[in-house]
């Protein structure tokens, strides 16, 4: 897939160009007709959906009256960032346009919400799981791809480590997860060690939403609830579904889910009864 930059810069460029465009009391007509293009054009600039080139916008902020210098530069480098090529881009064979934006988002968030049906999270996933995962997932798939695959998963992981504005990762992945075998047994106890210290690690919390829990509308999927910390970003719900994820950014949206995901943490079990039970289905490998 063509490399697009990141997209939350974008966005954050987006949203303040629309502000400004609006506060000058301009229509997208009057943008569209000073930078000589289609309406589409600035509405996909708005949107965070279009790259973003320098000369558009300043001639942008010219016309809608800004001269704060500070503010100019600052929007300057959003548009920089929103053109520049991400990390995970190196590895564009094994990038679909969903994980392009999930890593995005992924990327900026201050808080994400998961919750998990089938299989440990790919934040937490063993090198070793997630090779068999992906083996297993798509069996047709050359191996120099399913390699990249690893990679990047793995790759992720590493960058949520090093960021410094201290991410915060709740978890809740359904019991089920724990006893669906995903390579061999041997894998199976490591991922479950994985799982006994995630716990222990800054910014991740893990909890097991048990089979005792009474049924639970939110637990239908495996769903992911992003929140962000500046009023530029949207929050999103992503949707994990067998004929391609789903994304929500309607206000109601993303408060259904976040609701949804408060009622099963209630039903989910706290961190010492989660490593019982991790530790309990571990036993079932030797």
């Amino acid at each position: 897939m063509p490399s697009q930059g990141p997209l939350i810069p974008r966005r954050r460029l987006g949203a303040e160009l629309r502000r400004l465009r609006e506060a000058a009391g301009l229509h997208l007509e009057h943008a569209a007709a000073h930078l000589e293009c289609s309406t589409s054009k600035i509405s996909r600039l708005e949107t965070g959906q279009g790259i973003p080139k320098a000369r558009d916008v300043r001639d942008l902020l010219a016309l809608y009256g800004l001269d704060d210098q500070r503010t100019q530069d600052r929007l300057l480098r959003l548009a920089g960032d929103g053109r520049r090529q991400a990390w995970w881009q190196d590895l564009n064979d094994a990038l679909t346009s969903n994980l392009d934006q999930y890593i995005s988002l992924e990327s900026e968030a201050s808080l994400q919400r998961s919750f998990g049906l089938s299989f440990v999270f790919a934040q937490v996933q063993t090198e070793e799981y997630a090779r068999a995962l992906f083996h297993g997932m798509f069996p047709h798939e050359p191996a120099a791809i399913l390699e990249q695959r690893v990679e990047l998963r793995m790759k992720r992981q590493q960058q949520f480590r090093a960021r410094t504005d201290y991410p915060r990762i709740d978890m809740l992945l359904d019991e089920s997860a724990l006893y669906r075998t995903v390579g061999s047994r041997d894998i199976m106890r490591g991922q479950l060690d994985a799982l006994l210290r995630v716990n222990d690690t800054p910014g991740l919390r893990l909890r097991v939403h048990p089979f005792s829990a009474v049924p639970d509308l939110g637990a239908q999927c495996t769903f992911v609830v992003f929140t962000f910390d500046t009023d530029f970003d949207r929050h999103t719900v992503n949707l994990e579904l067998p004929g391609g994820d789903r994304w929500l950014e309607m206000e109601a949206d993303v408060e259904r889910y976040t609701l949804f995901f408060q009622a099963l943490a209630e039903k989910s079990l706290g961190e010492e009864d989660t490593a019982r039970l991790i530790t309990e289905a571990r036993s079932r490998y030797e």
